[in-house]
């Protein structure tokens, strides 16, 4: 690939008075993102351009619901989901509600024991005792298919408000307010939220309320909403949402919010995690910080990660951000586990065959979306794990590929099943083991007929051919960062190297399954890492490199940053 000609006179000027690279301003073309002022938009979007959130349907409806809460000093209960999405959902409600005076507390349904979303017995449990008395119900990142619950609700004397980003069922939930960019005829310009999106612009909308009817002794006494935005930015990375519109601009405002260490809790698991939380990037939010969340839900204690967002204290956030790192390294011994058990029950070449891959068995259903992924990534298919759960019922986590919406295969099978939600990439499925092989060939059906068996494209994109030694200058470097946040939508972008060759080359790891790299420019010494490329050791030694694709990654050490090559890929001339 060749530089675009743009004259430097021509590309435009950052907010800090650079001008902007060609390499930069390639990338972006070949994003279909041209023109001064769309460049500068996407590089460094402004929440004052945010839409308003009455734009969302049942805004006005929500709004006047809490504040008759506020006034009647009513009890608000928050209802969220277990995984990273609802945690920070959770928390942030709880953080700003109880900022400006409300009754509030939280609930998060046990994995293991309960299942996802707002279930009836839970209602039961939290309500007892004040069956006659009026109260709020807000659940988030959940709701919008529990109709048979939230009918309870209303009879146990909740209002209930309903905020989530699953696809809505053609009924509509029966609750007071619905907000969800989703469901039908909401104005909302952006389809696209994650769950604590939608509880932020909830947050946004009572604020705004609040402060034109005098509520605040000032508007500058009102809560500062962009402390919460490092939440945001954490649920909405890894609940794997596109990274475009709206969601770009929370996230990226979400990231500013880390480097002011807004949150005690995050700014604690940062630091145990060894992340820099003034220079954050989403791959760390992605598979650093959201694999320790979601451990929480994961082994059954979701709760600890919403202690951890509000906790107040840095012992106590220090102890808590512990406890989720040792609980991430069961989830990962659990996951091992599981997945090898999975993979000899696919041993066969026959259970191969299909468009998809189910399987069945005593798997923990704290992992089996993990294993579900895991399974994906080496076979490339739909998968399923179904994990026991008792003698005639079963429960399990779908993930899909590019070009098979999830969704609408589970819809196709909805006969079979006791229940089902999810989007197009990821779900979740109940079912009679009686059904299990009838699910079985319907699931393979209907993935067949979205992609008639064709299997995604797994070649790797190369957006430049640029030579390690000058990407890695500091102009450049600075400038891809404000390509942040990466992720579905906007891809981290991915180099070719001709020319470089190697300098040390060492493998790494417990199982040496990685590389430690030298590339030596005559000057400088760039250092690197190729992950899950360390069986390529001798061969690199002994051959000649063809080519090299790399993208450049941040070594944080002892409080040090440092930029270093990841290589993706390595081409040896044999």
């Amino acid at each position: 690939m060749n530089f675009i000609s743009n004259k430097e006179r021509l590309l435009p000027r950052l907010s800090n008075g650079t001008t902007l690279d060609p390499l930069i301003a390639q990338i972006l073309s070949q994003r279909d993102i041209k023109g001064r002022e769309e460049i500068i938009n996407f590089l460094q979007p402004r929440l004052q351009d945010l839409p308003s959130p009455y734009q969302m349907k049942d805004m006005d409806i929500a709004v006047s619901i809490v504040e008759k809460g506020i006034k009647k000093n009513l009890p608000i209960l928050i209802l969220g989901d277990y995984d990273v999405d609802g945690t920070t959902a959770t928390a942030l409600l709880v953080d700003f509600l109880g900022a400006i005076g409300c009754r509030v507390d939280y609930y998060i349904p046990n994995r293991l024991t309960e299942g996802y979303g707002l279930q009836e017995k839970a209602l039961l449990k939290l309500s007892a005792g004040t069956e006659n008395i009026e109260k709020i119900l807000i659940t988030v990142d959940n709701g919008i298919s529990a109709h048979k619950a939230v009918h309870l609700a209303g009879d146990l004397g909740y209002q209930t408000i309903i905020t989530d980003h699953h696809i809505p069922t053609d009924t509509r939930v029966p609750a007071d307010a619905v907000l969800n960019p989703k469901q039908a005829s909401c104005s909302f310009p952006d389809k696209n939220l994650a769950g604590v999106g939608v509880a932020f612009f909830l947050a946004m909308g009572i604020r705004n309320h609040l402060v034109r009817t005098g509520f605040f002794q000032t508007p500058e006494h009102s809560p500062n909403l962009k402390r919460l935005l490092d939440l945001v930015a954490v649920g909405t990375v890894a609940d794997m949402v596109p990274l475009s519109g709206i969601n770009r601009t929370l996230v990226k405002a979400g990231m500013e919010a880390f480097a002011i260490r807004a949150n005690s809790g995050l700014t604690e698991l940062c630091h145990q995690t060894n992340l820099d939380c003034s220079y954050m990037r989403s791959e760390d939010i992605a598979f650093q910080l959201a694999p320790k969340i979601n451990a929480a839900g994961r082994m059954g204690y979701a709760d600890k990660a919403v202690r951890l967002f509000l906790s107040q204290s840095k012992s106590e956030a220090r102890e808590i951000a512990s406890d989720l790192v040792l609980m991430n390294e069961q989830r990962k011994h659990k996951n091992i586990q599981d997945l090898s058990k999975a993979l000899s029950e696919l041993s066969e070449p026959s259970k191969l065959g299909g468009h998809s891959l189910v399987v069945a068995g005593e798997y923990h259903i704290g992992v089996a979306g993990i294993v579900a992924s895991n399974l994906v990534e080496k076979y490339q298919k739909p998968s399923v794990v179904l994990c026991r759960i008792d003698d005639s019922t079963l429960k399990g986590s779908c993930r899909s590929v590019n070009g098979v919406d999830l969704y609408r295969v589970l819809e196709d099978c909805g006969d079979v099943l006791l229940d089902f939600g999810g989007h197009p990439m990821a779900g979740g499925v109940s079912l009679l083991k009686k059904n299990v092989e009838l699910f079985k060939k319907r699931f393979d059906e209907a993935v067949y007929r979205q992609n008639k068996g064709v299997l995604p494209d797994r070649g790797c994109v190369v957006d430049a051919d640029i030579q390690i030694k000058k990407l890695f200058s500091k102009t450049i470097l600075s400038q891809l960062h404000l390509l942040e946040p990466f992720g579905q939508g906007n891809p981290q972008p991915i180099f070719r190297d001709k020319s470089t060759g190697f300098g040390e080359i060492s493998p790494i790891g417990k199982d040496k399954s990685h590389l430690r790299l030298t590339f030596y420019d005559g000057k400088t010494t760039i250092k690197g890492v190729a992950f899950g490329l360390g069986n390529m050791a001798e061969a690199c030694r002994r051959c000649n490199v063809k080519e090299i694709h790399y993208t450049p990654g941040i070594n944080f050490y002892k409080g040090k940053r440092n930029w270093q090559a990841r290589v993706t890929k390595i081409e040896l001339d044999t």
